[in-house]
């Protein structure tokens, strides 16, 4: 017996299905999965249609019953079963290819938030999340069971509710955990809830993440984002003036993007040079609306899986080429920039210098060297003949690049 779950899953119940699974769970599958076991095992008198929130074929048709309500009390769910996992496997995986051994944890449930881009969405709206005395015994079971040297809080928003930050440092003193976590987390709550930053560092975070998309205030305004420029630049020195490592996940391609847009998402970089960046497309995702915007430009391939990296899937601001050449030149002046400002302080110690020190020098020389010959190819890629988005019978596309109503009275009652 097959059975699915997850966003994808849920987002294209037919197409599993008739490849092959059984069942899929719609949403958040512990509670359905509970009680189709039981069913499955002969140990429940219900039928399949008592069960909430399953799909599966019935004479060739897809039937789906009514869906349950979103789990509020996610610390009623146990720990995940990593005694099922061959942990050892794992371990020897990450020491391999990264040094170290890290494992994952998963803090909520839902985002409150409204970018346009996301599948978060599909999933409501409501946003629940674990006790910080939860997690930290969590945290506390898996150092004490399997003694990782890492977590990586998989959190698209951890922390968010006020007083969440510093209640779990007070708690993760409390159970004794000493494990170094990575987490995602918004600029504008960076900002808004100064206690966070001291929060954060107190409870061993090494590493936020932000989703600070694009360095030009319009194209975050047409995402519907709802953060500005002004509070990525803000989050990003508050954090690494605490001691914390920064990372920035950059999207580019989202419609009416520009060459200056693009220039003002670098100049970001640049200007704030984090310690890491994570580089994509903006990929248009089933059930959010900017899918909805772009249908009618995308080609017979429409799911992300479908996709190559970096590869457009709709008829974007310019063509595929064009976003991989991107992606080199960003990559070769962040890290020439971030090794330039590593070796910086051993200029006038030359007796501290050591191989690997010789090394990064010469691939600075390289980056920067490369650097001309690759924006020129950028360049000409950004003229080559690429057709335009056509415009949409619902909605012209210079009009997806504008922000919603909505957001526009948010961001001035903000200001004022």
């Amino acid at each position: 017996t097959v059975i699915l779950c997850g966003s994808d899953a849920t987002d294209h119940t037919a197409a599993y299905l008739q490849a092959g699974a059984d069942f899929i769970l719609l949403g958040e599958g512990e509670e359905t999965l509970v009680e189709l076991l039981a069913y499955l095992d002969g140990r429940a008198t219900t039928t399949l249609t008592d069960i909430r929130s399953l799909a599966y074929l019935e004479n060739g048709a897809v039937q789906q019953t009514m869906r349950r309500p979103v789990l509020a009390q996610v610390d009623e769910l146990p720990f995940p079963a990593w005694d099922l996992v061959d942990v050892e496997r794992y371990r020897q995986i990450w020491l391999e290819h990264h040094g170290y051994y890290s494992m994952n944890m998963v803090t909520t449930r839902g985002c409150p938030y409204h970018c346009n881009w996301c599948a978060k969405p599909i999933w409501g709206q409501r946003y629940h999340a674990r006790s910080p005395q939860n997690v930290a015994a969590e945290m506390r079971w898996l150092q004490d069971h399997y003694q990782p040297d890492h977590i990586w809080f998989a959190d698209d928003i951890m922390g968010l509710k006020p007083g969440w930050w510093p209640e779990f440092a007070a708690a993760v003193a409390e159970q004794g955990v000493t494990l170094p976590f990575k987490c995602l987390s918004r600029a504008d709550l960076i900002v808004r809830q100064a206690e966070n930053v001291s929060a954060l560092r107190r409870a061993g975070c090494e590493t936020v993440w932000i989703g600070a998309e694009s360095g030009s205030q319009k194209i975050l305004d047409a995402m519907e984002k709802g953060t500005t420029v002004a509070q990525i630049r803000t989050a990003a020195q508050q954090l690494q003036a605490a001691g914390m490592r920064v990372g920035f996940f950059l999207q580019f391609g989202y419609p009416g993007e520009t060459r200056a847009d693009i220039e003002q998402t670098l100049q970001l970089v640049r200007d704030c040079l984090p310690d890491d960046i994570g580089i994509s497309v903006s990929y248009p995702l089933p059930g959010t609306r900017f899918y909805e915007r772009v249908q009618t430009q995308l080609g017979p391939q429409q799911n992300w899986i479908d996709s190559a990296d970096l590869a457009m899937m709709y008829e974007g601001p310019f063509p595929t080429a064009f976003y991989r050449q991107l992606h080199t030149v960003v990559h070769k002046e962040f890290r020439a920039r971030r090794s330039w400002q590593a070796l910086r302080p051993l200029l006038g110690r030359p007796t501290q210098w050591r191989l690997a020190h010789l090394r990064e020098a010469a691939a600075i020389m390289y980056r920067w060297l490369s650097l001309p010959l690759a924006r020129y190819r950028l360049n000409r890629l950004a003229t080559e003949p690429h057709r335009p988005p056509p415009s949409l019978p619902h909605m012209p596309l210079r009009e997806a690049a504008e922000p919603s109503p909505q957001l526009e009275a948010e961001r001035v009652a903000h200001a004022d």
